[in-house]
């Protein structure tokens, strides 16, 4: 049975509080600590009374249900908006001090979850949520379950796909229901031939920050059976067409890589034996870069990279996580600096297309960690 709680968030908790004169001159004061305190003192019961939103109830439900077996880590994902990051300081303050505490509580805001914007919610929002949640389940070693019952209609059945495709539990609680209710995962399983067939054009279109172009990557979409084409969406912009991944594209990404990363977790990957770092003259103005951050340093010391390769350096200034990806039989990796963006191609000690996977995401944590 699982410890930690990934939750989704909606708005009933605001609707609630807008409806009470004092409650919404606190809210409109952003006075959330002592909102958090007034649901703390209530003497209501958190699972039956809906004046605690959609969130507190699923979860007290949950706990209730004791479909988790300790209150260890709580995630809540809320809207880039306002009001999301509002209810999500709420509702950390009530599961940090109520009877239904948990021993750590985070609120994650995903990155242009706004359906103000709805382009940026279709193009990147609902994507982000996809990713997080990927993300939360890989560090929490899938000992975690999904509570989608807040957020938008279209939030909750992506974290629902999500969940079914990585066998994780997922509730959810209907407005008129007394209590949650499990949805079971299917007994199916996706076919991962795609993303190892046609990971470039996955690695590629995923990579960009603004919408990729669909010229230069049309005959790699042309070569995509059917059942892959429905993971990327194709559409006119400004007199030009562009490429992106979908959703459901994204969905199906998390559930193949976190699949390869539960297979091969128990697995012993070769270490490096030797490292080679290997710059290039035309890009001798890298040099400092590389130094300040230790580059070269830190991939030696991740240790299944045989050999890294300088491709480009621009004097851009973007200060972000490193992204990694994977070109043919190696790594794309590419640094986003307050002193500049670096990309390299690393050699690695995998043996397969799996292991190379593994190491994928292994350096990815790795990177984040550095650069948090």
């Amino acid at each position: 049975m699982s410890r930690s709680l990934i939750c989704t968030v909606g708005a009933s908790l605001v609707s609630n509080i807008l409806r009470d004169e004092e409650l919404k001159k606190l809210y409109e004061a952003k006075e959330v600590e002592k909102i958090g305190q007034y649901l703390v003192d209530k003497k209501e019961d958190p699972e039956k009374d809906q004046m605690f939103g959609a969130e507190i109830n699923s979860i007290a439900s949950i706990v209730a249900l004791n479909y988790i077996s300790e209150r260890r880590h709580l995630h809540f994902l809320v809207s880039d908006t306002n009001d999301g990051k509002k209810v999500g300081a709420i509702l950390k303050y009530y599961f940090e001090r109520s009877k239904l505490a948990f021993e750590k509580v985070e609120v994650h805001v995903v990155d242009r979850l706004d359906d103000a914007r709805m382009e940026d919610f279709k193009r990147y929002g609902l994507r982000n949520l996809i990713k997080k949640i990927a993300e939360i389940i890989r560090v929490e070693n899938n000992d975690v379950v999904i509570n989608a019952t807040g957020g938008y209609k279209a939030q909750i059945a992506f974290a629902l796909a999500l969940g079914q495709g990585l066998k994780i539990p997922v509730y959810y609680r209907f407005e008129r229901f007394k209590y949650v209710i499990e949805l079971f995962p299917l007994p199916l399983t996706l076919d991962d031939s795609y993303y190892f067939e046609y990971n470039d054009l996955f690695e590629i279109v995923e990579d960009e920050d603004n919408l990729a172009e669909f010229e230069g990557l049309q005959s790699m979409y042309n070569q995509l059976p059917e059942g892959a084409r429905i993971f990327f969406d194709v559409d006119w912009i400004d007199n030009k067409r562009y490429i992106t991944i979908n959703p459901m594209g994204q969905t199906y990404l998390e559930i193949v890589r976190n699949s390869v990363y539960n297979r091969l977790k128990q697995v012993i990957i070769e270490k490096a034996a030797a490292f080679k770092f290997i710059s290039r003259n035309d890009e001798g103005h890298s040099l400092p870069m590389i130094q300040k951050y230790r580059i070269d340093e830190m991939l030696r010391d991740f240790g299944y990279i045989t050999e890294a390769r300088v491709l480009k350096y621009s004097l851009a200034n973007n200060d972000k996580r490193p992204y990694v990806s994977i070109r043919g039989d190696e790594l794309a990796i590419t640094f986003h600096t307050k002193n500049g963006i670096l990309h390299l191609a690393a050699r690695t000690t995998a043996r397969d297309k799996n292991e190379l996977e593994m190491i994928r995401q292994n350096l990815k944590d790795y990177l984040a960690d550095k650069f948090n």
